[in-house]
């Protein structure tokens, strides 16, 4: 049988970076005959300052604000390799039970009620699958993955990027992609030195929290070729439900959510540079056009009425260069335009810059600012304290927010 060492395992599934402190790389031992251990753990101490417009546009400081430990990501994974084609994964995350709160202002300046329904941290750590997989890797160009494994795009990007420590990608964290799914995935490279790769997934479309039986599986696809070394391009579809559609209405009206993706990536000589493009249809639409508050379903309706029909599109740009073996600076800029055809002023503009130090091969640290505003209307964001969600933006669709974080971020893999 094959002995595998987990010498290197990325989190997002993807391949090894070409400098080893730019992507989340675990580092695993064998605990006996074909079998290892690893971890990966990102973390932050950092203050942040977020202010919403209330009904009388007026900015009000809204939760998360202030100063504060997160650990927003803490993986252990397990890998047995069966014989030279098979062998399984186990990937578990840890995070915080979140909890609702509401607080009202009732200055003379108007109310926040609608801004300050939170998911904040709670009282109790949960521990659930991220990956649980079977793989058989019968040859380079076919590789057959069953269970709950890497989705096709959102990791692809993030091995690009390279910081993903720093921030998880555009869609990842406007919630138009899914890093894991539960479903089957062909994967695999071909052509001269693997010129081309791709992954192929039918899904359940609810993501890796969501192992719902659904009436329709969802396509994941990506399709990738690297010309040369330093260049890379890629192309991604996505159809489906969202693990939305069961028997019990799949006889109501319904959307079909479609996402679009591409990118363009270089990697030379220390310097990394590129973009992604997204354009998502149904994933998500306004609750109204007046409130225009995003994250409404665009899929189906629990009262069997037709679902409103909305697009988002957007982009992300990022920049890096390591200028000695352990230093290295980034930045990186997103926009996003969430609803297209109802709330046609909603948009959201993020952005990041800082330096990082390599301090050990599988330790990382670095000095990070980040800053975002929505403007009109309001959204929910993946990220912040913990890995909660935090909203952002105004009480109308008049109304805008600004989220601004300094900190020394941390990740370390074993």
């Amino acid at each position: 049988m094959r002995k595998q060492t987990l010498k290197a395992v990325m989190i997002g599934g993807c391949a090894a970076a070409t400098t080893a402190f730019l992507a989340p790389v675990a580092f695993a031992v064998e605990l006996g005959d074909n079998t290892t251990l690893g971890g990966q753990v990102f973390s932050d101490l950092s203050y942040i300052n977020l202010q919403n417009d209330n009904s009388k546009g007026v900015p009000v400081e809204t939760q998360p604000d202030g100063t504060g430990f997160d650990v927003k990501r803490f993986y252990l994974i397990v890998n047995h390799t069966f014989n030279d084609i098979w062998s399984a994964d186990l990937t578990t995350d840890a995070q915080y039970a979140t909890a609702s709160t509401s607080t009202v202002d009732t200055s003379p300046t108007g109310t926040t009620s609608a801004l300050t329904s939170q998911t904040t941290s709670g009282g109790v750590t949960e521990v659930f699958i991220k990956k649980l997989y079977l793989q058989g890797a019968f040859n380079k160009a076919f590789v057959l993955d069953v269970g709950s494994y890497t989705s096709s795009w959102a990791p692809f990007v993030e091995n690009q990027y390279g910081y993903r420590w720093i921030d998880k990608t555009e869609t990842d964290r406007l919630g138009l992609a899914n890093t894991a799914d539960w479903g089957a995935f062909a994967t695999g490279a071909f052509g001269p030195d693997n010129i081309v790769s791709y992954s192929v997934g039918a899904v359940d479309g609810g993501g890796y929290k969501n192992p719902t039986r659904t009436k329709f599986v969802d396509l994941d696809s990506r399709l990738s070729v690297q010309p040369v070394s330093w260049l890379t391009l890629g192309v991604g579809f996505y159809d489906g439900h969202l693990g939305q559609i069961t028997a019990s209405n799949s006889n109501y009206p319904n959307n079909t959510a479609t996402r679009l993706d591409g990118l363009v990536a270089v990697k030379f000589a220390g310097l990394r540079v590129g973009g992604e493009y997204f354009e998502a249809k149904n994933f998500k639409t306004v609750n109204s056009a007046a409130a225009a508050v995003y994250g409404t379903s665009s899929i189906v309706t629990s009262s069997g009425a037709s679902p409103i029909s909305d697009q988002a599109a957007g982009y992300s740009t990022w920049a890096s260069y390591d200028f000695t073996s352990q230093w290295s600076v980034f930045a990186r800029y997103d926009h996003a335009a969430l609803s297209e055809d109802v709330a046609k002023g909603l948009e959201d503009v993020y952005y990041n810059f800082g330096v990082a130090y390599a301090i050990l091969k599988q330790l990382d640290v670095a000095l990070v600012y980040k800053n975002e505003r929505v403007t009109g209307g309001s959204t929910s964001i993946s990220g912040a304290d913990a890995n909660g969600s935090y909203t952002i933006g105004g009480a109308n669709d008049k109304g805008a927010g600004t989220f601004r974080e300094y900190g020394v971020y941390l990740q370390y893999g074993f």
